[in-house]
C-alpha cells in the first residue's frame, strides 16, 4: 500500500503509541499508509530509510515539502497533504509530496503558543528536511508549499540556517516557494526587508497566493491592533524583488465556492480543495513563467489573478 511520508517535530508518547501536540527534542521520520488518520509507533522510520523511500517514490527529481499552519492536528495535516498530492498529480506533477508536521495544538485558542512552536521548528525544515534530501541526491529540485502560519515557520527557518547548517557540503535552497494564505507581515516581503532578502537568496521564485476574503487572516490583523497587514490577505508590498510574484485568488474563491459553503474556516483553507489552484501550482512547480500561465489574468491592481 502506498505511503504518505512526513517528518515530525511533535513529541511521541510511547505508552499511548501516538504523537502529541508538544514540541519534541528530536525529529522523527514517518511513513503511514494512505488511509491512516495519524501515525503510530510502527510508522516511525530510520532517517536514511525514509529518505531512500521518498526518493524512490518520486517519478521525477522533484520533492515538495508541505508545511501546515496554525490550529492543525496531525490528522488534518495528513488530509491536506493528501489533497495537495492528489491535486498536483492530476495536473501532471509526478514528484513526491512530503510533510513537515510541527506541534500545532489544533486549538483556535493557542495562536501565540503555536507561533512560538512554529519559530522553534523553523530551522528543522532545513536541517532535517531540505538538507538531508539535497545531500542524498544533489541536483534534486526541492519545493516548499507553506500554508498560513507555515509561511512564518518557513521564513524563520530559512533565516536561521546558513549554508553550514545543512548537514554535508551541498549548499541548500529551493526551486519554488509557494505561500498560501500567508500569516506573515506584508512589510517583511518588501525589497530590502529581512523576509524578502531571505527568500530572494533561498528560493528561485516565491509565489504568494492571497485573498481579501480571508476572514481568518482578518482576525489575525485585528489581534495585532490592525497594524500588521497579512501577506495572505493583502498581497505583498508594491516594491518587492523581481523573483517574487503575487497572485490574487479572491475572485476564484467567490466564483468556485458556493455561498452555502462559505465560512471563516473555508475562506482560509479552500486552497486545498480547488482544482484550478492545483493546476496553477503544478505549472508553478514546473517552472513555467508567471506571464505565460493560462490560469492567470491581469488584475486591476497590477498583480495577476487566478482564473482557472
Amino acid at each position: 500500500m502506498p505511503k504518505n511520508y512526513f517528518f515530525s517535530r511533535r513529541s511521541f508518547n510511547a505508552s499511548q503509541g501516538r504523537f502529541t501536540s508538544n514540541f519534541a527534542s528530536l525529529t522523527r521520520y514517518v511513513g503511514v499508509s494512505s488511509s491512516a488518520e495519524q501515525a503510530g509507533s510502527g510508522d516511525i522510520m530510520d532517517r536514511d530509510q525514509w529518505i531512500s523511500e521518498v526518493l524512490n517514490s518520486a517519478g521525477s527529481d522533484d520533492i515538495v515539502i508541505f508545511v501546515h499552519g496554525f490550529n492543525v492536528s496531525q490528522s488534518e495535516m495528513l488530509i491536506r497533504q493528501r489533497k495537495l498530492s492528489a491535486g498536483l498529480a492530476a495536473n501532471g506533477f509526478n514528484g513526491a509530496v512530503v510533510g513537515l508536521d510541527w506541534p500545532s495544538d489544533g486549538s483556535v485558542f493557542r495562536y501565540l503558543g503555536d507561533k512560538a512552536d512554529a519559530k522553534r521548528t523553523g530551522p528543522y525544515l532545513v536541517i532535517d528536511g531540505i538538507g538531508p534530501l539535497t545531500n542524498a541526491k544533489p541536483g534534486i529540485r526541492i519545493h516548499v508549499i507553506a500554508h498560513s502560519m507555515g509561511t512564518y515557520l518557513t521564513l524563520r527557518g530559512f533565516s536561521q540556517v546558513g549554508d553550514s547548517g545543512a548537514p554535508g557540503s551541498v549548499p541548500w535552497g529551493v526551486e519554488q516557494a509557494i505561500f498560501l494564505a500567508g500569516d506573515i507581515d506584508e512589510a517583511w516581503l518588501q525589497s530590502g526587508a529581512w523576509g524578502a532578502l531571505v527568500m530572494e537568496r533561498r528560493a528561485k521564485r516565491l509565489t504568494n497566493y492571497y485573498s481579501t476574503f480571508d476572514e481568518i487572516l482578518a482576525l489575525s490583523e485585528i489581534t495585532k491592533g490592525g497594524t500588521a497587514p497579512r501577506a495572505g490577505r493583502r498581497g505583498m508590498p508594491p516594491n518587492t524583488p523581481a523573483t517574487h510574484v503575487d497572485l490574487y485568488c479572491g475572485e476564484q474563491y467567490q466564483l468556485k465556492i458556493p455561498d452555502a459553503q462559505k465560512s471563516a474556516r473555508m475562506s482560509h483553507a479552500w486552497y486545498f480543495d480547488e482544482p484550478g489552484l492545483h493546476r496553477d501550482v503544478a505549472m508553478t512547480l514546473a517552472g513555467q513563467s508567471a506571464q505565460s500561465m493560462p490560469t492567470r489574468l491581469a488584475a486591476s491592481n497590477g498583480d495577476q489573478a487566478l482564473r482557472a
